[in-house]
């Protein structure tokens, strides 16, 4: 995975490449208009080609098409992403992370439940 960090814009490119698992320029257009998001194809593809530079990104002809696909999935790429933020911004704490997202972020009761189950699961 490329050490820098995703743009919007590149976020919302591989949002539709995981989605669609692997396709050309206009597989990805369809599903980036899913979600709202109208660009141009010469658009998309530079976005794809800087992405392929940076590592998050792979691809093969399939006749005068370029196939693309994800080359870091989005559980790992959310893993590298939250590692930054903890060092940046953390400290390397995790509880100072999730002091913060209590404090800032409106968290409904199920998301509450949520994380106590998944931190009696952890073992805390």
């Amino acid at each position: 995975m490329g050490t820098e960090t995703l743009t919007d814009l590149q976020l919302a490119v591989m949002r539709a490449l995981w989605e669609v698992g692997e396709g050309t320029v206009g597989d990805i257009l369809t599903a980036m208009a899913k979600d709202g998001r109208a660009l141009a194809p010469t658009t998309v593809a530079t976005l794809l080609q800087r992405l392929s530079k940076q590592g998050w990104v792979e691809h093969r002809r399939r006749g005068r098409q370029f196939v693309y696909r994800a080359k870091v999935n989005q559980k790992e790429a959310a893993k590298g992403v939250l590692h930054r933020v903890v060092s940046s911004f953390f400290g390397g704490k995790v509880s100072a992370l999730t002091a913060q997202l209590l404090e800032s972020e409106q968290i409904s009761p199920d998301e509450l439940e949520e994380m106590r189950r998944l931190l009696k699961k952890k073992g805390g």
